[in-house]
């Protein structure tokens, strides 16, 4: 839209709902010679008189008629446009997307809801869960979440988890068959269970040797890209798993799984909440960041990513 067509509607429509130029000036705050040449230099544009004017009385014309019966349902239709941007930015409410890793949409569902939504119920939470690494601002995110080391510096973060490691777990059926490897390097030509990223499955598992980091080729029997299968095929005893501690604890507590090489386990930075900074004055990301993080610091129960968890604990 031409921006001089916008010039001089809001005159028009005050003077139309006001039936005069000296009650429309008042309600706009002008002068009425300014709304008498607001209304001139609107007509001149369009081409045609749109008041038919006397010193008793101001009446639309039938253009004036038409460009009334257009311009004021859209008047309104923008008005309602600009409220309700106007409403985001004083109360949460809104739809808030939110890009983070497979097994931390787990995690946010087990510790933050219902009790999120009872305690802001305008805000419309959708969890997007994408192992890759996203550009949360083109994709249109409003906030991701990843391990700390992964934050890029232009943005603000915040954090949720404490540190953790990556442990080597298998189930009690696999250990049966093979032999419990001692070193990093024993687990070449056990049976792993690999994961795909970024369109090529990872091969090397990392470590920690005698302060030193070690990395070991590892080879299996099957590829993954989903951490909820890749927990259930080890379960079964397909092969070792690689992950996370926290994202396995519940099942090596029952015995499910058991950790092996856990003196060499690299140390992992925890989970972050992360966000550019011009979005940190949105009320609905202001509302999500305060309650994710005070729930979370309380501390992660060992069931934290199970599919079946404890009710989190009440705030």
């Amino acid at each position: 839209m031409d921006r001089a067509e916008l010039d001089g509607l809001a005159i028009f429509l005050a003077v139309a709902e006001q039936n005069g130029f000296r009650a429309a000036a008042r309600q706009l705050g002008l002068t009425p010679s300014a709304i008498s040449q607001g209304i001139q230099t609107l007509e001149r544009r369009v081409g045609a008189a749109l008041f038919a004017r006397t010193t008793r009385s101001v009446r639309l014309t039938e253009a004036g008629q038409k460009l009334l019966a257009h311009a004021k349902p859209a008047a309104a239709m923008f008005q309602a446009g600009v409220n309700a941007a106007r409403d985001l930015g004083e109360q949460p409410s809104g739809n808030l997307r939110i890009n983070a890793p497979r097994p931390a949409v787990s995690l946010l569902i087990n510790s933050l809801l219902p009790d999120f939504h009872e305690a802001y119920p305008g805000i419309s939470l959708e969890l997007v869960g994408d192992d890759e690494f996203t550009n949360i601002v083109e994709q249109g995110f409003d906030a991701g979440i990843r391990l700390g080391h992964t934050i890029e510096l232009d943005m603000v973060s915040t954090w949720l988890t404490p540190p953790d490691k990556f442990v080597v777990a298998g189930a009690p059926s696999l250990l049966k068959k093979y032999p419990r490897p001692g070193h990093p390097r024993e687990l070449q030509g056990l049976p792993a269970l690999l994961t795909r990223r970024g369109g090529q499955a990872s091969r090397t598992w990392e470590f920690v040797d005698g302060g030193e980091s070690l990395k070991v080729a590892v080879d299996g029997p099957l590829i993954l890209n989903d951490y909820e299968a890749s927990i259930r095929a080890a379960l079964r005893g397909v092969g070792f798993l690689y992950t996370v501690g926290s994202v396995i604890r519940h099942y090596i507590e029952q015995g499910s799984l058991i950790p092996v090489l856990e003196d060499h386990a690299r140390d992992v930075p925890g989970l972050c909440l992360y966000y550019p900074s011009r979005s940190q004055s949105l009320p609905k990301l202001r509302a999500f960041v305060d309650f994710a993080t005070k729930r979370m610091r309380q501390g992660m129960k060992s069931d934290a990513f199970s599919v079946q968890p404890q009710r989190p604990p009440e705030s």
